[in-house]
């Protein structure tokens, strides 16, 4: 009777150990189905907010297609960007043109120039030739002056009144004052 008792026991314990390990078994494989479910929720949850960022519409997609509809959005900016990049390097290459362009009327040196290098060449170029537009103008001048000097020593010569009168009214006068004096001695 003791072998009966104590097999008894030891089948219990043995069947008991088997059901926990079955039980934990099934346990186990229902937490990773749980774990797995709420895994996909995470990556949804995480596909909507790139979604959201880049403006694509998700519902009835599956994750694949918010995928790739997310790539395609992010092709679709960086050409967008590669494009805009492309039209200010054009635009850049425009304005270096007109700047050569500008220095060459100004005999302005441009090779191995940026264009800020050019720019201030060019306003060198401009502020000297300005200086030198205004030394000729100042030596125009003082040439009219010194000829409207002469004019007047010659017009006091001839006897002409100056006060009041331009060089060509002076140098009327003068011309009938000698005109005069040929007739005279004629």
């Amino acid at each position: 009777m003791k072998k009966l008792v104590s097999s008894l026991v030891m089948a219990t314990l043995l069947f008991s150990g088997i059901s926990g390990v079955t039980a934990a078994d099934t346990a186990a494989d229902s937490t990773a189905t749980y774990s797995k479910a709420e895994k996909n929720e995470e990556n949804r949850a995480k596909l909507n907010e790139k979604a959201a960022k880049w403006g694509v519409e998700t519902t009835d997609k599956t994750n694949k297609e918010v995928k790739a509809a997310i790539q395609e959005a992010k092709a679709a900016k960086k050409a967008e960007s590669a494009e805009k990049k492309a039209a200010k390097e054009a635009k850049k290459q425009e304005q270096l043109a007109k700047l050569n362009e500008k220095a060459v009327k100004l005999g302005v040196d441009t090779a191995g120039k940026t264009a800020k290098e050019v720019k201030a060449a060019i306003k060198e170029a401009k502020a000297a030739k300005k200086a030198e537009g205004a030394v000729k103008k100042a030596a125009k001048e003082a040439k009219k002056q010194e000829q409207l000097e002469n004019l007047k020593e010659k017009a006091a010569k001839w006897g002409v009144d100056t006060a009041g009168k331009s060089a060509k009214q002076i140098k009327a006068e003068i011309e009938v004052k000698k005109a005069e004096k040929k007739e005279n001695k004629k």
